[in-house]
């Protein structure tokens, strides 16, 4: 029992991390996703952002800044590849990126 609290606990602290490494692995793969890549990868980053959103106060605000920053590298990935259905379905998860930012506790930062 104890060893799979620990495990949870360990997912749940690298989910930041295993956001950065999925969005890394989409942007290296984009340019040869199928629809079906496209669905499969909106559906694991719709997995993500609903269990940090279960979790969220479990992060720092570091760790927030950086599963934050990985979303919007992954919906700027989605919207040049014209993946309409990823971006569809971010919004629902989201109910609104103003809105996902401030539960975060991060506001957008205006570009240097």
């Amino acid at each position: 029992m104890a060893a799979a609290m620990l495990l949870l606990s360990a997912c749940k602290e690298n989910l930041p991390k295993r956001m950065e490494a999925f969005v890394d692995k989409v942007d290296r793969h984009a340019d040869s996703y199928s629809q079906d890549d496209w669905a499969k990868a909106n559906a694991q980053f719709e997995k993500m952002v609903n269990e940090f959103k279960e979790n969220q106060s479990s992060y720092n605000a570091e760790e927030k800044k950086q599963f934050n920053a990985a979303c919007g590298k992954y919906m700027a990935i989605a919207a040049k590849w014209g993946v309409n259905t990823a971006l569809d379905g971010i919004n629902n998860v989201f109910e609104g990126i103003g809105t996902f930012l401030k539960e975060l506790g991060t506001e957008a930062a205006p570009a240097d």
